[in-house]
């Protein structure tokens, strides 16, 4: 008989649900241990080679913890307050609501990956094809990569504008072009040459002690320089307002925040690096804590400084100052960084769909078409970058096409259907199909306002 009750105890947050009369333990735990690494690796209609390219067991759960943070905590955080200033003092509830969200899924997602006994189907769109067939693989790593290359382009976009802008504060000129070109040609050598999640695990901590770095000078700065009458930015002439909701800009806001939290794409890796994987919940659990404090710090503070008048990035609302300049510089550092862990999880979902594995070309010619492969999408963000470089916006377009689809939809509808629905309590059914009804809104909500501000930022040529 399933089971979905949640114990609070550390070593059981969604980990210790079983699914069969049996009562087989999901994570592989109740095997020999020389058997249990092959047994939770083998997929149902995947030759074994795959098990090399998809999991290297041998990560600790600190290292997971700073791969979901070093995804989740970055640019978002120069995003998040102009998201709160279009929702009102409500977005602190939705920070929280998104958080434990995006935890429960994960939960779930894992459940999905585990609900063949004794199998692990070991990334995200092939439990989407295990759920839904070709098409279900076929649109997950569709939809995989966009969401990781729409989050590289934001990235792309925030560091080639604020170095420009930095450059232009110390009396020089670098065109935004060419300054977006050099960071993505820095950002692509890590990219192409780190294979798997396993060996960038110093990368994700170095990029996480930089954007909280980042987020207490936001912080900090922000109270500083809140809006005076003897200061404040010249396209504003008057004091900010703040409210407490604005509900026409919930949907957009629902989509926006998710877009922090969807690392639902890369959680097949990261667990298939722990060398404890039954850790994963209460390890996700502890990121998602940690995620949301960040964001909430920056962006309430923020919004308390600027109100309605917040921009996005918000280091457009801040003067020129030293410890501003710093933090910029930093901020680019940490997407440097962050860069490989977010394209690595989804070009690892193309190549495997691809066939682009040492077991199946060899490891030369895996080495020379993995190198293409990146570089040209690589290229392709650039392109897309230097013809729309309105970060925000661009934010709010992702957001709307692939997160709400990550976040809300997909984890749920593969948890239903794998594990059948009749062995699913009702109370979860009816939280999965509210779930899926919440991102289907914001979907369509988010992506209008999406397409309407960006067709605003075009036209006025600045974000």
């Amino acid at each position: 008989m399933a089971t979905s009750d949640f114990d609070t105890s550390p070593e059981s947050f969604g980990e210790t649900a079983s699914y069969d009369s049996h009562k087989q333990d999901i994570t592989g735990d109740s095997l020999d241990e020389p058997q249990k690494q092959v047994a939770s690796d083998i997929q149902p209609d995947t030759n074994e080679r795959f098990v090399e390219h998809a999991v290297q067991r041998n990560g600790s759960w600190l290292g997971a913890i700073m791969n979901i943070m070093c995804i989740s905590i970055g640019t978002g955080t120069m995003n998040l307050p102009k998201v709160v200033s279009r929702v009102g003092w409500f977005g602190i509830v939705l920070f929280i609501l998104m958080a434990v969200i995006g935890w429960y899924v994960g939960v779930l997602f894992r459940r999905a990956m585990y609900a063949t006994p004794g199998r692990r189907v070991s990334s995200f769109a092939l439990v989407t094809k295990a759920a839904f067939g070709k098409f279900g693989f076929w649109f997950a790593t569709a939809i995989t990569y966009l969401y990781c290359c729409g989050t590289a382009l934001s990235w792309i976009i925030v560091c080639g504008t604020q170095i420009s802008r930095l450059i232009g504060f110390a009396g020089g000129h670098l065109d935004e072009k060419i300054s977006m070109t050099i960071i993505a040609v820095v950002m692509w050598v890590p990219f192409t040459a780190l294979k798997t999640l396993r060996e960038i695990t110093v990368s994700s901590m170095f990029g996480v002690l930089t954007a909280l770095f980042t987020v207490l000078v936001l912080a900090v700065t922000s109270l500083q320089h809140r809006y005076t009458d003897s200061y404040h930015a010249p396209e504003f002439d008057g004091a900010p307002k703040h409210e407490f909701i604005i509900g026409k800009g919930i949907p957009s806001a629902i989509a926006s925040i998710s877009f922090m939290y969807a690392g639902s794409v890369a959680f097949p890796h990261v667990e298939g690096n722990m060398r404890k994987p039954q850790q994963f919940g209460w390890m996700l659990f502890a990121a998602n804590t940690l995620v949301c404090g960040a964001y909430l710090l920056s962006s309430v503070t923020g919004y308390v400084a600027f109100g309605d008048q917040t921009v996005s990035p918000i280091l457009n609302n801040l003067p020129n100052l030293a410890i501003v300049n710093a933090a910029t510089i930093v901020i680019v550092v940490h997407c440097v960084f962050a860069l490989p862990v977010m394209l690595v999880s989804a070009s690892l979902e193309l190549e495997l769909a691809l066939g682009v594995m040492p077991g199946i070309l060899g490891k030369k010619k895996e080495l020379m078409w993995r190198v293409i492969m990146r570089t040209v999408t690589m290229g392709v963000l650039l392109g897309i970058a230097i013809a729309i470089p309105y970060f925000g916006q661009v934010i709010d377009l992702v957001s709307a096409i692939s997160t709400t689809v990550v976040f809300f939809m997909v984890p749920v509808f593969c948890y239903v259907k794998l594990l059948g629905w009749n062995k699913i309590p009702k109370y979860e059914l009816a939280l999965c199909g509210v779930l899926a009804a919440i991102g289907a809104v914001a979907c369509v909500w988010g992506l209008i306002d999406a397409i309407k501000s960006l067709e605003t930022a075009v036209e006025l040529g600045h974000g």
